[in-house]
């Protein structure tokens, strides 16, 4: 998956207001990331730290940010997204 594309749904998520879409994206991506740490682990490779990203060429539509969850397979890819929505639920949640 291009970087840019996890970028821009990072940036996504990170704006977005509505908690119950964050957790939904958390949801899916939890088991995604249990079985690439497992089979990381399995490999004898170390797990890797999450993708951090300087900034992108613009921020994901919501569509575009969960087709990207979707497709998503790269172990610091799925831990970015992760860190992304799970981040900003927390900050919502704490708000109210």
């Amino acid at each position: 998956m291009k970087e840019d594309g996890v970028a821009r749904a990072v940036a996504c998520f990170e704006q977005n207001d509505d908690v119950e879409i964050l957790r939904d994206v958390l949801r899916t991506i939890r088991p995604k990331v249990e079985a690439a740490v497992v089979r990381a682990l399995k490999s004898g490779k170390d797990v890797p730290a999450p993708h951090s990203f300087d900034g992108s060429s613009g921020t994901a539509t919501i569509a575009e940010a969960l087709e990207t969850v979707r497709l998503a397979k790269d172990l610091r890819d799925l831990q970015a997204l992760a860190r992304a929505a799970g981040q900003r639920a927390e900050d919502l949640s704490q708000a109210e």
